[in-house]
């Protein structure tokens, strides 16, 4: 059972959609930092930016790649799994090719996995993109991630417009077994949510910075202290 108070050290907190914004950025480096998150995570273009507003704290700085199609050349993918690496990432959320998994060609999706797996040293989440998937899909798509070397499986962008439900995770839990780690993302609004997820398997969970107020200030309540939002230390 996951304890209220340590809950923010699974949470990612993201800025990844298309209007992002620099205040957007800057937001999530203030979450992060007042409530002892995870990581943060941007897009390509804003690493440098949370590294450097987070300098000092004890952070994962994370970002993405192949973002939020999956459909680049799996060369693109490298290159830019090993650019971010160099500027300094410590994880990297990638998109599996998900045309060519509903396609059937499992041998091209596990090998675009494999690729940017092996081009770089640092933790590789797989995004299987679960709101497009059955039940059944869920669970082979997580299997196939496992068998490409991916340490992480992750649920969803949160771009297609269905919420990752407990179900699912537990289905991609089920799936992987212990062999790799689970992250559970997109569309999440609440704690109690979260909390079931937790249980359920997931060990890492991404929130976005514009629908995690809710779910951070219903965390405040329940401990009993004033709401952190934006606080600093």
């Amino acid at each position: 059972m996951v304890s209220l108070e340590t809950l923010p050290n699974m949470i990612d907190i993201t800025a990844v959609a298309a209007d992002t914004r620099l205040s957007d950025v800057d937001r999530i480096c203030d979450i992060a930092k007042a409530y002892h998150c995870a990581s943060t995570i941007t897009l390509p273009c804003y690493f440098s930016r949370t590294l450097k507003n987070t300098i000092g704290y004890d952070l994962l700085h994370g970002c993405v790649t192949g973002f939020p199609f999956g459909g680049e050349l799996t060369s693109a993918k490298v290159y830019e799994a090993k650019q971010l690496e160099l500027l300094g990432a410590q994880e990297i959320d990638m998109v599996m090719n998900i045309g060519a998994f509903l396609s059937g060609n499992l041998k091209y999706t596990k090998q675009d996995i494999s690729a940017v797996c092996d081009a770089v040293k640092i933790p590789v989440k797989v995004i299987i993109e679960t709101a497009l998937l059955t039940d059944e899909q869920i669970a082979r798509a997580a299997e196939l991630v496992a068998g490409a070397g991916a340490p992480w499986v992750k649920s969803s962008t949160g771009f297609q417009g269905k919420p990752t439900t407990v179900e699912m995770v537990r289905i991609m839990k089920d799936a992987v077994g212990d062999t790799v780690k689970v992250k559970a993302s997109g569309g999440i609004r609440s704690l109690d949510t979260l909390l079931e997820m937790a249980d359920a398997g997931a060990e890492r969970f991404g929130l976005g910075v514009r629908g995690c107020d809710g779910i951070l200030r219903e965390l405040d309540q329940r401990l009993g202290r004033e709401n952190m939002i934006g606080q600093k230390e």
